[in-house]
């Protein structure tokens, strides 16, 4: 399992996964869709931040192997009624992808990867699309 280091904010989702599952909805079936396109754009951009010229010294010492620990295709895993998902990078894998969005003493970090996984205003659009995906299911449950 990757360990990274987003923050979903979930207490909003709550109250719309209520409304959801009163008029009939399938909340997990929706929470998994949910979260599976969240991850999919965190991945999507993730590789776009990856391009050479976010990359320290415009990505002359890459070698790749920090892409290749990025998580494409996450899947939901459930656990009673908890759901979870992997973004981001997989530190399990080598690479460089936590010294990338934090940055050292001596390299100044990826400004975008900064921005997605320390930055709260990424987490706002991911939680937004996330809102719409179970307003629409709410919609589509109420007929």
């Amino acid at each position: 399992m990757a360990r990274n280091t987003l923050k979903l904010d979930t207490k909003g989702f709550e109250q719309l996964l209520i409304k959801l599952d009163s008029v009939g909805g399938n909340v997990q079936e929706v929470v998994t869709k949910a979260l599976e396109e969240a991850g999919q754009k965190i991945g999507e951009d993730t590789h776009k931040a990856m391009q050479k010229q976010n990359l320290p010294a415009g990505g002359k010492y890459s070698r790749g192997t920090t892409e290749k620990a990025i998580v494409d295709n996450p899947q939901v895993e459930w656990s009673g009624n908890r759901a979870s998902i992997d973004v981001g990078f997989d530190f399990g894998k080598p690479g460089a992808g936590g010294y990338l969005i934090t940055g050292t003493p001596k390299m100044q970090p990826n400004k975008e990867l900064n921005r997605m996984y320390k930055g709260k205003k990424y987490m706002k659009e991911i939680q937004e699309q996330m809102g719409q995906t179970v307003g629409e299911a709410i919609t589509k449950a109420m007929g």
